[in-house]
């Protein structure tokens, strides 16, 4: 019962960011999506430079920052589900702290053992991940990271617990190149009934921080290439990033996983103290296209 119950909800949720054999193979799938507007819309490549508090779920060297900041996401989806993102960065000598929650809410599930017009239940699964990350620069131009997640999902009259790891490490390299290597998702999901397995991703990415100088237009460019290490699937993305002024941002991604494409789009506005990024991301017809809002504050 439980099995069927967490692939129903899971499918439902996460079946337009995953391919079919990830399913089967993995469970929290929710620790795959983009937290923030800034990488859903760009395909996650710059993840890696974010210098955003909500990388610490997207990639850990990401929160690296100079300034206190906090942020809060929310994707707009249908049927109510909810997914909500909080998280906040504190920089240190040479280091940076990160704490982050991630919560999703699937209301208005119903549960059915045959075909019938009448389910046995309504239920509301919901899936957390509280992280704590750490990024460390020992020498100049590397950068090293590592999130620590405590995994919780509630399903039906189950509930289960597991731990994750997320490592990577961050070389500015010569000729105007940033080059990443993450390892994400190592742990285990403890299960009273059956083993379930964690996403874990093994991602290179590589950016190249600035095409064009001068004060008035920038622009960046990055690409990911990596392989789902449970299912053995892989994936590329690239993404681009338009900078006017430091006030105004238009992004772009595309990703290919498996036999599945994805494109997005998105733009952020830098006001002062405030950053608001704004995603949005093209589905198969019939799926509906998510809305991710996400709002930063550097106090």
């Amino acid at each position: 019962m439980k099995r069927k119950f967490s692939v129903l909800s899971s499918f439902l949720v996460f079946s337009v960011f995953l391919a079919k054999a990830e399913l089967a193979n993995s469970g929290m799938s929710f620790l795959q999506i983009s937290s923030s507007a800034a990488s859903a819309s760009s395909a996650n490549v710059f993840a890696q430079s974010a210098q955003s508090p909500l990388a610490i779920f997207e990639n850990p060297v990401g929160i690296r920052n100079e300034n206190v900041t906090f942020a809060l996401s929310h994707h707009f989806w249908f049927s109510n589900i909810s997914l909500d993102a909080l998280a906040f960065s504190i920089p240190l000598q040479k280091a940076t702290l990160g704490f982050g929650l991630n919560y999703v809410r699937i209301p208005g599930v119903e549960i059915r053992e045959t075909p019938s017009s009448d389910p046995l239940a309504e239920v509301e699964p919901q899936y957390m991940a509280a992280a704590v990350g750490y990024t460390f620069s020992p020498v100049t131009n590397l950068l090293f990271g590592a999130t620590g997640k405590y995994l919780h999902e509630h399903l039906y009259t189950y509930s289960d617990y597991g731990f994750a790891f997320d490592f990577a490490v961050y070389w500015d390299a010569p000729s105007m190149l940033d080059i990443s290597v993450m390892v994400k998702n190592i742990g285990m999901l403890h299960s009273d009934t059956e083993a379930n397995n964690l996403p874990s991703m093994l991602t290179i990415g590589v950016v190249r921080p600035e095409l064009f100088e001068g004060q008035n237009l920038n622009a960046r460019v990055g690409v990911n290439f990596g392989s789902n290490l449970n299912s053995q699937e892989a994936f590329a993305a690239a993404g681009i990033d338009l900078d006017f002024r430091n006030l105004l941002c238009l992004r772009g991604g595309f990703i290919h996983i498996g036999s599945v494409n994805r494109k997005s789009l998105g733009f952020g506005l830098n006001i002062e103290r405030f950053n608001i990024d704004y995603a949005y991301l093209f589905m198969p017809e019939g799926l509906h296209n998510p809305h991710i809002l996400t709002i930063s504050y550097r106090p």
